[in-house]
């Protein structure tokens, strides 16, 4: 069940109207350039902010309409901020308790949450319990900070630009920890970002947003291709699909992923089967060929047809590509696209040069 939004905030002249849904597992992610309103909207979703209209609603239980507007304690939700704001003069240890101190035994059923044993070894983190937050790095302090709000045991996880303070070395420790909360979590997460990267990397949905109003709200595979949405540009042609690994090869250091709609993919390093992937192919690592090559370096060619000229601009054309359901984009130069005579509906061989794996 999906938990519906309606939230209208004013500042001054700055004014937050969106409307959108919270899937009730998952992470909902909410993009935009600086200024777009993403942590505000954040903001009041928490209930931080005062005199916002619209109406929320979650899990069936009414946090704002014209009669209520719940407090922030009583909407259970966990918050992480930029900086973690974890207790300077309480050891790591001191910090958890106290984020388990605010849960109560009314705020969710024990089988819905993730036991303190079990979050200490996802975050990795047990080895930090005597530590003060400044003998903590950036990533750290972040991991902390994160464990310390699921301790609540909070009905929603709410994340606002948590990886902004740090440098990329830093990002990249973090960033394999966001991905295995997202499979392990049974709440939804909520997560503001203006990198898109990250967003590829565990969002399942998009709130797109454009000075304060929601440009597109969708599922990730739609926010990268649909003409509706802002992302759906030259810079940012990219689609994301989900497969497991179904095969390795260990003389050459490969796995095989097959998506759900059954296309495989060959991609670099080795998985274990049956792990739960996501692939992330950028249009610029995708070409076309009227017959398909016999001798090529490139291991992903699949058949498939032209389905939608997105973008033609500059000298390029964006082109999505349809396979058994799969939807791939390639971004070539116009001279390929005339000399090709591609066109809505033409069989094509799409060859995939890279792959960009994110584990789930």
């Amino acid at each position: 069940m999906s938990s519906r939004c309606h939230v209208r905030f004013q500042r001054e002249a700055f004014v937050v109207d969106a409307e959108f849904t919270i899937p009730e597992k998952g992470v909902l992610g909410i993009f935009g350039d600086s200024g777009s309103g993403k942590t505000t909207l954040l903001r009041c979703l928490a209930g931080l902010e005062k005199d916002v209209r619209g109406r929320i609603e979650v899990n069936g239980d009414i946090w704002l309409d014209e009669n209520n507007n719940l407090s922030c304690q009583q909407r259970n939700i966990a918050y992480v901020f930029q900086e973690g704001r974890l207790f300077p003069h309480l050891t790591v240890e001191k910090n958890l308790q106290y984020g388990a101190s605010r849960s109560s035994a009314d705020n969710m059923v024990s089988g819905d949450s993730i036991d303190r044993v079990h979050l200490l070894e996802l975050l990795n983190i047990g080895h930090l319990l005597n530590r003060y937050p400044h003998q903590l790095s950036g990533g750290e302090k972040q991991r902390v900070a994160i464990a310390r709000a699921l301790l609540k045991k909070p009905q929603m996880l709410l994340l606002d630009e948590p990886l902004a303070s740090l440098d990329k070395k830093r990002k990249q420790e973090i960033l394999p920890y966001l991905e295995i909360l997202h499979e392990e979590l049974h709440i939804p997460m909520i997560y503001v970002s203006h990198d898109l990267d990250e967003m590829l990397r565990f969002c399942d949905h998009m709130l797109v947003l454009e000075e304060g109003r929601s440009k597109f709200s969708g599922n990730i595979h739609d926010a990268l291709i649909s003409p509706e949405s802002s992302l759906a540009t030259v810079e940012n042609a990219a689609v994301v699909l989900e497969g497991s690994v179904s095969r390795q090869e260990k003389d050459f250091d490969i796995s095989t992923v097959h998506t759900v709609n059954g296309n495989q993919f060959q991609v670099p390093g080795l998985m274990p089967i049956g792990k739960r992937v996501r692939l992330i192919v950028f249009a610029s690592d995708v070409s076309m060929t009227l017959n398909r090559a016999t001798e090529s370096s490139i291991l992903n060619i699949i058949e498939g047809r032209v389905s939608a000229v997105l973008d033609k601009r500059g000298g390029r054309v964006l082109v999505q590509l349809d396979c058994n359901q799969d939807s791939l984009l390639s971004l070539i130069s116009n001279k390929s696209f005339q000399l090709l005579q591609l066109a809505v509906d033409k069989k094509i061989y799409i060859q995939v040069k890279a792959v960009v794996t994110k584990g789930s």
